[in-house]
């Protein structure tokens, strides 16, 4: 059984709503994050590439 402390913090959690509008906006941003990672790796291979290409005169 769970102590009363952490059984009333978990109570008033759960009735807490305004910390909903921290995880609505931490969702989107995590996706953002997310998504920016994943273009990444492959935009600074092709930005190297040009650039190399550019000063190299190929």
């Amino acid at each position: 059984m769970m102590p009363r402390s952490s059984l009333s913090l978990i109570l008033r959690l759960r009735a807490d709503e305004e910390g909903l509008a921290a995880v609505e906006y931490a969702m989107p941003g995590a996706i953002v994050v997310a998504a920016i990672a994943a273009v990444s790796v492959p935009f600074q291979s092709g930005l190297g590439t040009a650039f190399g290409k550019i000063f190299t005169g190929a």
